[in-house]
């Protein structure tokens, strides 16, 4: 059922249908690109705030990792001071020094000098001057903590606190800001972004510090947590006697949000890589935080460039080694592609995921489940390769190890090692998934290229169950037909449709090259379509919550739908048109809670007909029980996002799905780029009270024709 809504907001960054692109813009050269780092760290916290031993440490592991990777060892870097003059804001803090070392811009802030004036000053000062073809990395290592939200952020954000960075104050200091709130951080990224560098975030801290703690905790740990708030009643007083616990309004930003004719916490596309879940403690110790250790040690290690998605389960796996207790979080922010290179931005081509094995209670784990695609029922015949940089042969070759899933759980899955192998328990280990019984996808293979044909046929891969369709009868109808063309080029297309999908051209490169494009085409269709198909039946959670889509036009006036399938009539006087002549609405997702009785974390994905899969929150946006009632919405973006009709388009379809589950999920591990003949691609213990390993999933598809108003 649609109900209509009061206007709101809509940007106009326009995502229409249109025809699929078939070459890229071209990529940033990974030889010149300048990386802006603003990196800070604080030991000497002041007061009741307790000290940290390792921050300063992290400081020089972060600095001395860049250096080596852009510093040029031949030349002595010279150093500029920034005085806070000319820009354009109002700032305050003593001078600070910027170093300049070949293709690296550094500014440290440790101790005294990390003010919460002289972080504001190196983002808008230093940070800033960074453009499209540069790189930003803002990394903190100190306290988190929570604070009361200013209650005008209620609509935007219900769970009502700020996770903030605690930042160096003098123990008598009661005029200077302690706290740099996510929201302010999220102003200054908006800021540093309007010219497009890449955006990396790294925070070794922690906000809420309710987790439990490891029985057997390293020597010297120390949490990095300040427990500013002393109870969930923002009548009572915090730990600081000169700081309120409910932050005012007009205090973020020297009253940025107060001056808006809209209230909006802006976003930055940036990829955003913490210490640990929101109810963990980062780990301090005197060599260094647990997390930051773990991130410069797996970079250290990777033989040569390597994407986020990676990097983050090798530095997960490192972390768990250090601390079990501690599991970082990587969060894909205003479309971040996951799977470009750190710090270079480079994109990485193939994206077949490996999941990350682990020794759990006596037995072998995969991070992989029935959230993943994987099919309960037939876990037997899910077949595993799993691999180390540790295992090798007697010969020093590398080495792998295959084995099948024993039991399919919602994120996890228990495995079983082929007979006679072994892993060591404390190694580190990922796993390709090499054959799923999931339901074939077949193939209907024609053309007049009968060569190109016959190497198609001898290089398919029938690992994913996509399969070249047999004579009719023999097999379920194909659901496409690849064409080899007198042309020397490849065209995939819809068999029900004939819509066109993809071509690899024979520009692609030789007949290898695109037959090895084509593979990669049909295994993220594939993956596409099991996407939209994904869903669980046996869920206990998906009557806690209703989800709606959003749909605002362009008088601002918006419309929530419930429906799984929605035809929306397309006319000039509904829809926004932007400069290229696309015709666009705004597309938002809401939660509306039923039953408090569960934390729920939300997942939004955009699935376009071009077989993109696109995580579509501003970030992982959870829902807590203990400040949420029955009732209560929350919006999985602070403002839409324009999709709708191509100039020459009648008509385009669009599925939006929401995920939710009772634990954190690596979504990363679900989005994938849209199809592309792109001649540079290289591409359970019981507990009834509350529900755990759960998740269901919620489909719409919308249908938008363009219509004549009358």
């Amino acid at each position: 059922m649609a109900e209509e809504e009061k206007p709101g907001s809509i940007q106009t960054q326009s995502e229409p249908e249109g025809s699929i692109r078939p070459f890229p813009t071209p990529p940033r050269n990974p030889g010149t690109v300048r990386v802006f780092a603003l990196v800070v760290g604080i030991n000497d916290y002041r007061g009741q705030i307790p000290r940290l031993n390792g921050c300063l440490k992290d400081v020089d592991q972060v600095a001395g990792y860049l250096r080596k990777k852009f510093g040029d060892p031949g030349k002595a870097p010279a150093t500029t001071v920034l005085n806070g003059a000319g820009n354009g804001h109002a700032s305050g803090g003593s001078p600070i020094q910027v170093e300049t070392d070949g293709r690296l811009q550094l500014c440290t802030l440790t101790d005294s000098q990390a003010t919460y004036d002289n972080i504001v000053r190196g983002f808008r000062e230093h940070l800033s001057n960074a453009t499209d073809k540069d790189t930003v990395w803002f990394h903190f290592s100190g306290h988190g903590a929570e604070q009361f939200a200013a209650p005008e952020f209620k609509a935007l954000d219900p769970n009502g606190k700020d996770q903030a960075l605690v930042c160096y104050r003098e123990e008598n200091d009661t005029n200077s800001q302690l706290f740099l709130a996510d929201k302010e951080l999220a102003v200054l990224l908006h800021e540093v972004s309007k010219k497009r560098p890449h955006i990396v975030v790294s925070l070794d801290a922690c906000h809420s510090g309710s987790g439990t703690r490891d029985l057997a905790e390293p020597e010297g740990l120390k949490p990095r947590t300040f427990l500013f708030l002393q109870s969930a009643n923002q009548e009572d007083p915090a730990l600081l006697p000169d700081v309120s616990a409910v932050r005012s309004f007009d205090s973020y930003l020297g009253g940025i949000y107060s001056k808006m004719d809209h209230l909006d916490i802006p976003v930055a596309e940036h990829v955003l890589l913490s210490a640990c879940e929101s109810v963990q403690t980062a780990g301090d110790l005197p060599q260094g935080g647990v997390f930051t250790s773990s991130l410069i040690q797996a970079l250290d290690e990777a033989p040569g460039p390597i994407h986020y998605a990676s990097l983050f389960a090798k530095t997960r796996a490192r972390a768990s080694k250090r601390r079990s207790a501690q599991n970082p979080q990587f969060d894909t922010i205003g479309g971040f592609d996951p799977y470009t290179s750190f710090l270079l931005g480079e994109p990485m081509g193939d994206i077949t995921n490996y999941y990350e094995v682990f020794r759990q209670g006596g037995g072998w784990y995969v991070r992989c489940g029935a959230i993943h695609g994987l099919p309960a029922g037939r876990q037997e015949q899910i077949r595993l390769m799993i691999s180390s940089d540790n295992l090798k042969d007697e010969d020093g070759n590398p080495l792998k190890v295959g084995a099948h899933i024993e039991k399919v759980g919602a994120q996890h899955s228990r495995i079983v090692l082929m007979e006679g192998a072994s892993l060591a328990e404390n190694g580190e280990y990922f796993a390709e998934v090499l054959a799923m019984p999931a339901p074939p996808l077949y193939v209907k293979l024609e053309g007049a290229d009968k060569a190109a044909l016959q190497a198609l046929q001898e290089a398919w891969d029938a690992s994913k169950n996509v399969l070249p369709a047999g004579p009719a009868g023999d097999t379920e109808p194909p659901a496409l037909t690849l064409e080899a063309t007198g042309s020397e080029s490849f065209i995939i297309r819809d068999a029900q449709s004939g819509k066109l999908l993809v071509e690899v051209p024979a520009e692609a490169g030789g007949t290898a090259r695109r037959v090895r494009l084509v593979q990669q085409n049909l295994d993220k269709i594939a993956r596409w379509k099991r996407m939209i198909a994904l869903d669980n039946p046996n869920t206990r959670i998906r009557n806690l919550f209703d989800f709606e889509l959003l749909v605002t036009d362009k008088n601002r006036n918006t419309v929530a739908y419930r429906e799984k399938k929605v035809t929306i009539g397309g006319t000039d006087d509904l829809l926004h048109r932007t400069a290229n002549g696309s015709g666009i609405l705004g597309i938002n997702f809401r939660v509306r809670l039923n039953q408090a009785s569960q934390d729920l974390y939300f997942y939004a994905f955009d699935l376009s007909s071009g077989c993109a899969v696109k995580f579509r929150s501003d970030e992982e946006k959870v829902i807590r029980v203990a400040n949420m009632n029955a009732g209560d919405t929350m919006q999985l973006r602070t403002a839409p996002y324009g999709w709708g009709l191509g100039p020459d388009d009648q008509e385009a379809t669009r599925w939006f799905k929401l995920l939710a589950t009772t634990e954190e999920l690596d979504y990363h591990q679900l989005e994938q780029a849209g199809l592309s003949g792109d001649r540079d691609w290289v591409e359970e213990e019981f507990a009834p009270e509350k529900i755990s390993e759960d998740w269901c999933a919620e489909t719409v598809k919308v249908t938008l024709l363009r219509q004549k108003a009358g």
